[in-house]
């Protein structure tokens, strides 16, 4: 088949490396314009347009896919199906509805569960072991669209969003080329959602990742793994924020209230939380890099009795 395939960031990468080996045929690559990235704010291509570049695709830039030059481009182009996988712009209906066949969209989640932006760090935030990855029709009602292919994959109790992140972006590809092989012979099997199952898994903002010392020791570690890279789990030590990428949670309790340190080591430090205590392994204080618990405790001066608030 012929494909339009819309992607922008590294969950979309997979998908599009996966289909150059399979026999469609990618007319073109749409992604978003280059957009300032990092500390410094250089302006930088996205991964996609990178992986495009790469490999010779044709590609297109619009700030709005849904005007009308863009919609006249790619109306030429006559794909068979349009592909999109973390493209970050909403479809009007004209695009949806302007493929041949069908207008798919990758999705990590059981859908109905967990529609939205932030499928993957929901679910580990919510303490779920199990998630998967949907291939759908695309419908102008976000990620409502009925199930054309399903995978179920397992959440490991120490991944991070961007760990679950990846994995799930290998999966679907490999889904993604066999839902459009079963289009290509008119073997899709349409599965409607239904809407009484549904939750929105919505995006997080710059001051959620402040961590709660008041909560469990197992929601604290998952807070941590999920809100990786953005907002990140944070806490403050005096004026100085810091930002946890590695906790362990410790059985026992503990007599100190939430948020007390409470025992100092050579490569950790123990924070009571609701139900006992929390070992710091890896952190990064601002401003600094990444460090471990015994990178941090050399440089810095951290007592029992310290409050991280």
């Amino acid at each position: 088949m012929n494909l339009v395939f819309m992607g922008t960031s590294p969950f979309a990468v997979p998908a599009l490396e996966r289909l150059l080996e399979s026999p469609h045929r990618i007319m073109t690559v749409v992604t978003q314009p280059d957009r300032p990235r990092g500390r410094g704010l250089e302006v930088q291509p996205s991964p996609v347009k990178e992986a495009a570049l790469k490999r010779n695709l044709h590609l297109l830039q619009p700030e709005d896919v849904n005007a009308y030059e863009s919609m006249r481009e790619l109306r030429a182009l006559s794909p068979d199906t349009i592909v999109v996988a973390a493209y970050g712009q909403k479809l009007g209906n004209e695009l949806l509805t302007l493929a041949r066949r069908y207008c798919v969209n990758i999705h990590p989640s059981f859908l109905p569960k967990y529609r939205g932006p932030a499928p993957v760090a929901r679910a580990i935030l919510n303490g779920e072991t199990v998630t998967g990855v949907c291939i759908i029709k695309l419908v102008e009602k976000m990620d409502a669209g009925p199930i054309l292919g399903v995978s179920r994959v397992e959440i490991p109790p120490t991944a991070t969003t961007p760990e679950m992140e990846a994995k799930l972006a290998e999966v679907g590809a490999d889904l993604l080329v066999e839902v459009l092989d079963d289009i290509q012979k008119d073997t899709v099997v349409e599965l409607p959602q239904d809407e009484r199952d549904a939750t929105y898994a919505r995006k997080f903002e710059k001051g959620d990742g402040r961590i709660d010392w008041r909560k469990p020791g197992f929601k604290i570690h998952s807070f941590v793994r999920a809100l990786q890279p953005f907002p990140g789990a944070f806490a403050f030590l005096g004026g100085t924020r810091l930002t946890l990428y590695e906790v362990q949670p410790v059985r026992g309790k503990s007599s100190q209230r939430p948020g007390i340190v409470t025992t100092v080591e050579k490569d950790l430090f123990k924070v009571a939380c609701g139900d006992g205590e929390v070992a710091v392994l890896e952190l990064q204080p601002e401003a600094k890099r990444r460090m471990t618990a015994t990178e941090f405790l050399n440089g810095h001066k951290l007592s029992v009795g310290d409050t991280l608030g």
